[in-house]
């Protein structure tokens, strides 16, 4: 058989989840074919559904099993910043439609080909990310990366999709709104990234602010023929908190959201103006009030949308420390065990044996410091 190949771009997508085209769809490895690198690569090749993804060259777009976003790479995509923001307003849709994904970076997306017979390739990648997929399916990842492939979470493409369209029919009437820092304002959060969280949702809350001044203040304007009143309202002598000002007494947002806003506001200005680290208590005010933003604006685009799966992305418990800080006890039970492999052994370590490196200037101890 001749081959022929289409060239594509493919999006890593994160968290990792193998895409199946149904509950029938399999993946079954052992942890010897895993150890051994003989399990079924080939199906870490293969498509599970082409969809419509609206892409701007009118061209399906493609989910591939090994959880992977498939793009024809066309003359049109020779603009970087076009790819990267196809990319997220997908995976921003698909959030929105119930489903958490995080946002990609530029070299999470990797150049590739696909057969005519639907079975797809990594050829060229850019992050670790990529690289994983493709030694994934290349049965080269070594034991320690494959072993994500053991009963790894399964996702149905089904579901995806649908929670795509869902997604899209709400971000496509958000006309001003960014895809791409609407999701990452969210993936920097779970991420621990409060900076450039609370950069990314005041950002896009100043963007849905602007969109509903203009449908629900200007326009209302218009109607009022009042000499130079709707240049007055058109003019840069309104800012946000302005605008939310004006919101809140015409009663279109609540006494929450205008705490919220306010809070969030607070946040961005000390960030901005003196450099302040954000709090999880600020980043987590302006998430808040960007979904209540949404629902808003959804509202008068008459389309039905569901704050809570959004916030359903929020711990209630907002952590004060990343993951590596918080001191606590160990979490991990005997049960939660579900395989295991012999470590190799330090210096240092009980049951160490042989020769070994010994420096006096390499141990963590209180430092001598001169007054």
């Amino acid at each position: 058989m001749s081959s022929i190949y289409v060239p594509v771009l493919i999006a890593s997508l994160k968290p990792f989840r193998l895409i199946a085209r149904s509950s029938s769809d399999k993946w079954e490895a052992t942890l010897e074919e895993i150890n051994n690198g003989d399990y079924n690569y080939i199906k870490l090749h293969r498509t599970s559904r082409a969809f419509n993804a609206h892409l701007s060259n009118k061209m399906a777009a493609t989910f591939g099993f090994d959880g992977s976003l498939i793009l024809p790479l066309m003359a049109n995509y020779q603009n970087d910043n076009l790819v990267i923001d196809e990319v997220n307003r997908i995976l921003a849709s698909i959030f929105l439609g119930g489903i958490y994904i995080e946002a990609i970076t530029p070299f999470e997306i990797s150049k590739g080909h696909m057969t005519k017979l639907g079975y797809y390739r990594y050829t060229q990648t850019y992050s670790q990310l990529s690289e994983f997929h493709q030694a994934i399916g290349e049965g080269d990842a070594g034991r320690l990366g494959a072993i994500k492939l053991f009963k790894p979470e399964i996702i149905m493409v089904d579901s995806l999709i649908a929670a795509y369209n869902y997604g899209h029919k709400v971000l496509s009437k958000l006309t001003n709104l960014s895809p791409f820092l609407f999701i990452g304002a969210f993936t920097y959060y779970k991420n621990h990234q409060l900076r450039e969280s609370l950069a990314n949702s005041w950002i896009t809350i100043e963007q849905l602010i602007e969109f509903l001044w203009d449908k629900l203040i200007l326009n209302d304007s218009k109607t009022i023929n009042i000499p130079k009143r709707r240049k007055f309202l058109e003019s840069q002598q309104w800012n946000a908190s302005h605008k939310i000002e004006i919101f809140f007494q015409q009663s279109l947002i609540t006494d929450k959201l205008y705490s919220l806003l306010n809070e969030a506001r607070a946040a961005r200005n000390n960030f901005i103006h003196k450099g302040t680290t954000p709090s999880y208590k600020g980043a987590n005010a302006s998430l808040l009030a960007l979904i209540s933003l949404i629902e808003l604006a959804s509202k008068f685009n008459q389309v039905n949308f569901d704050h809570t799966k959004l916030e359903s992305y929020l711990s209630n418990h907002i952590e004060s420390c990343i993951p590596q800080t918080k001191i606590s006890q160990n979490s991990i039970h005997k049960n939660d065990v579900i395989c295991w492999r012999k470590i190799t052994k330090i210096p240092g370590e009980a049951g160490w044996e042989g020769e070994y490196e010994n420096f006096s200037d390499i141990q963590l101890k209180p430092l001598k410091i001169d007054n």
